[in-house]
């Protein structure tokens, strides 16, 4: 079976700041745990992931959690809107991001509705024969 999803890619902006770009996934979230050595802050850029699973959700978590015991502090500077979504469904959006407003996020907040708005009903419209 081919896999349609794509490679996904962590580059060094500076000492501690990432910016990770593609697809996470089962076979590419393994390369997040590299960032596991890097000693002090995190900074991670996230915007320019199309796609993540839970396999994305705990290498987020395992790098979060190292964290506050060497000294580091853990955070998403930045998300894709697909990205927000699987956070915020998860419940970690608020934990990951600095108040739960990230710099370039799309901009919905923490109390954002994930769902489709009802489409609305104008009252008295209906005609009977």
């Amino acid at each position: 079976m081919t896999s349609v999803l794509g490679p996904v890619a962590v580059v060094g902006r500076a000492p501690g700041r990432f910016t990770i770009t593609g697809e996470i996934d089962l076979a590419t979230a393994p390369q997040l745990d590299a960032l596991d050595t890097v000693h002090g802050p995190l900074l991670l850029d996230l915007h320019g992931v199309t796609f993540m699973d839970s396999s994305g959700i705990r290498a987020l978590l395992r790098l979060q959690q190292r964290c506050p015991h060497q000294h580091c502090t853990f955070q998403i500077e930045a998300c894709s809107p697909p990205v927000e979504r699987v956070l915020r469904i998860a419940g970690l959006y608020d934990l990951f991001t600095e108040d739960g407003t990230p710099h370039g996020s799309n901009g919905d907040g923490p109390d954002a509705d994930l769902r489709s708005p009802a489409p609305a009903m104008e009252s008295g419209t209906a005609t009977h024969p």
